[in-house]
């Protein structure tokens, strides 16, 4: 395995853990906190794969421009490019995404069904939105949906004054990936 193999696989592993230890900690002793767990799960799932897109896509747009500023790339036949180094990784990447990109919308297609039992769960569900409208596609709608994760993560309870929300998991989920 490459060295930036290695180092793109060891980044998504940490996007991965990242994104499950944002997520709440939810005893399973019921139902209810079984399915709220599952929630964030999936949503933390959703969310590093997410940023794993993110960079292989932007790690390809290097290759691609590295590639191209190869004296007679563009006279190698598909066998040649796919033979050199830069050609054979974006093609490596490629097969990724494709596997990435499925996984991803099968988490966001499943998540309107998946029930949200508390502040954390809807919070989650709103993070995975913002993350799923691409401020370069709807920048208004983007600003719109994290703004209002960013709105219930600073709720508290009237009563004790604490947060009703994990903080972190909204600021982390929403503004990883996307500088």
């Amino acid at each position: 395995m490459s060295k930036s193999k290695a180092k793109s696989l060891a980044i998504s592993r940490r996007a991965l853990m990242g994104a499950a230890t944002a997520a709440p900690i939810v005893a399973n002793t019921d139902g209810l906190a079984a399915a709220a767990d599952d929630l964030i799960v999936r949503c933390a799932s959703f969310v590093a794969i997410d940023i794993r897109v993110g960079r292989l896509v932007r790690r390809w747009g290097d290759l691609e421009s590295e590639a191209f500023a190869l004296p007679g790339w563009f006279d190698l036949s598909k066998e040649e490019q796919l033979a050199h180094p830069k050609g054979r990784e974006m093609a490596d990447i490629d097969r990724m995404l494709s596997s990435l990109f499925d996984q991803r919308w099968k988490l966001l297609a499943d998540l309107p069904a998946v029930a949200a039992n508390d502040p954390t769960g809807v919070a989650a569900k709103i993070a995975v939105a913002a993350r799923a409208v691409d401020p370069e596609d709807h920048e208004e709608a983007h600003h719109l949906i994290a703004g209002a994760a960013r709105d219930l993560a600073n709720m508290r309870c009237p009563d004790c004054h604490r947060p009703l929300v994990l903080e972190g998991w909204i600021d982390w989920s929403i503004r990883t990936g996307r500088e």
